[in-house]
Formats: structure tokens, C-alpha cells, sequence
């Protein structure tokens, strides 16, 4: 590990991107992490860990289940509309790249309170370029009728399946799902993700399943052309900001480790390879949230405040 300052002055751990986990090997329960995954690679790796609970996937429960809304437009270079009422953004544009890697906080002590109830929060989500149909999401999200903020994780197809785009495997962040996904590292919870397309043209969605030291797939892989030559990684909300004197204080929010796939190699996201998303939404703007960048910009981290 590396200790880097970020643009706030706080000290943080930056992940070494050349020491890895062994592969195969599993991590226990409450064994904090010194080294990160390597990034998924079929050819590395051989074949992905098939999905270890497809029962959990709540998109199965069809109406019986109260999934996050996500806006079904396209969303444009820029700038962002307000798709939904005081839309929040923040974060970088992903400029290159087939794929997309993360370390992510998992941050299920994220709490909405009852002055915001409807607020959905989609941090860190990451969505790769070159027009992949993918985007991996956390969600935290509280609506009318809710007593406390559920918290997920889910793949968005942004393609189409079956004749619908939307929410393909959503898994909620139970003790279940912590257990075998996630793992502490530099102090805090985090899991990680990958997105990527294959040379067929079919987009993988997958998870690091720490029980197993094993990558798994997550969902079968989507196929097509999303209309996305640029992707994103950022701190995205929605029916938050749509209020002056409404900016909740949240845990700090951080991704790290951001890689981008390009042919068969997986470089660090830099300045070269992306560029500022936002600020957007008046919490970001008025200056109570903020946004740190200890390694640019591969990881960032959201202070709000």
C-alpha cells in the first residue's frame, strides 16, 4: 500500500495495482485485505464462478419487489439533465475502454432521513465506454412507506433484454451477501466489481466472491450495442437536491482502483483516459458536498460532507 494525499489534505491508502489476492484463495470473514483483486481475465483466470445465489436476485420477485427507480432516457455527454428533480452528480467521464474495475464502498450505514424520503443514491456506479449495455450499481435508496434506507447491488442493462431495459441481477447487501462479497480494506467495507465486453460483443457482469478467492458472474451476459461510446464513474442521486436547504450529511462515499479494459490490458483510470463529470446538483454546487481525488482520477471520494 501507498499512502497519497487527496485534494482535502487527508491521508489515504491507495491500492497497489501490481500485488494482487492469489486467485482461488478464499479471504475469511473479518480478515482485513492487503491486496485487491486482479481484475478479471477469462484467459488468466479461466471461466468465471457461475452465480452462487440466483434466488437472491430480487428482479425475480417481479412486482412483490420494490426495486430503486432508474431513468429509462439516455443520458447525454453533457451536461445532465435533471432526468429526475434534483439530480446530484459528481464524478469522472470514461473516455476509453471496453470494461470497467472497481474497488467500492459498500457503506450500508448510509441512512436517508425522514426529510428525504423518495432520495435514491447510486454511488459508486460505473458504467465502462465503447458501448457496452452494462453498468454496475450500488444502490441506497428510501421511498414512502419505507422505515429504514435499503441497500443493494445490481447490474443495469442499458441494451435491452427480454424487451426491456433495466435492473437484471439485484441482490440486496444482506449479512448473506456481505459475507461472501465483501471485506475490509484501508478501514472501511468494500467490494469489487467488474464490467466488461467480451470479443463476441456480449457484456459480463461480475463480482469478487471471497469465499471462494473465485470471480463470479452475476448475470447472463448481454449482448449489443448500448449507444454509450462514453461511460462514467460517479456519486449519483436523485429527488435529493430538489430542496435549498436540503443536503443530508452521508458517510464519505469512495471508489478506488478504477481500471478500464482495453484489448488485454486493464491501465489505471488517469486524466488521459477520462474527464470531470459535474459538479451538477445545488448540494455539489453550494459547496456543502465535495469531492476528493487522491489518485487521479482512479480514486476518488465523495465528502458529504
Amino acid at each position: 500500500m501507498t499512502v497519497v494525499v487527496g485534494l482535502v489534505g487527508a491521508p489515504v491508502l491507495a491500492e497497489d495495482a501490481t500485488v494482487h489476492l492469489p486467485y482461488g484463495v478464499p479471504v475469511p470473514e473479518g480478515q482485513e485485505l492487503t491486496a485487491a483483486p486482479e481484475p478479471f481475465d477469462e484467459a488468466v483466470h479461466g471461466r468465471a464462478l457461475p452465480n452462487t445465489q440466483p434466488q437472491a436476485n430480487e428482479v425475480l420477485k417481479g412486482a412483490a419487489a420494490r426495486l430503486p427507480e432508474r431513468s429509462s432516457r439516455p443520458r447525454p455527454r453533457d451536461p445532465i439533465p435533471d432526468i429526475f428533480p434534483g439530480s446530484g452528480d459528481r464524478g469522472f467521464w470514461v473516455n476509453q475502454g471496453q470494461g470497467i474495475f472497481a474497488a467500492n464502498d459498500a457503506q450500508t450505514d448510509l441512512v436517508i432521513p425522514d426529510n428525504a424520503v423518495g432520495t435514491t443514491i447510486y454511488a459508486p456506479t460505473h458504467m465502462p465506454a465503447g458501448n457496452v449495455c452494462v453498468e454496475t450499481v450500488t444502490a441506497h435508496w428510501r421511498y414512502s412507506g419505507m422505515a429504514t434506507t435499503a441497500h443493494a447491488h445490481g447490474f443495469w442493462d442499458h441494451c435491452g433484454f427480454d424487451g426491456a431495459t433495466g435492473w437484471q441481477t439485484f441482490e440486496g447487501m444482506d449479512a448473506t451477501w456481505k459475507g461472501k462479497y465483501v471485506r475490509v480494506l484501508d478501514g472501511e467495507e468494500r467490494y469489487f466489481t467488474e464490467v466488461y465486453k467480451d470479443g463476441g460483443g456480449c457484456a459480463h457482469g461480475l463480482l469478487y466472491n471471497f469465499t471462494q478467492g473465485l470471480w463470479e458472474e452475476k448475470l447472463t451476459p448481454i449482448c449489443g450495442n448500448s449507444g454509450f461510446a462514453t461511460g462514467w464513474t460517479m456519486w449519483e442521486s436523485h429527488y435529493l437536491m430538489d430542496v435549498a436547504q436540503r443536503c443530508p450529511a452521508f458517510p464519505r462515499v469512495r471508489a478506488s482502483g478504477i481500471q478500464v479494459y482495453t484489448v488485454s490490458a486493464w491501465p489505471a483510470l488517469t486524466t488521459s483516459n477520462s474527464s470531470q463529470l459535474g459538479p451538477y446538483g445545488l448540494c455539489w454546487t453550494n459547496g456543502t458536498y465535495n469531492f476528493s481525488v487522491s489518485v487521479p482520477n482512479s480514486d476518488w471520494t465523495a465528502l458529504t460532507p
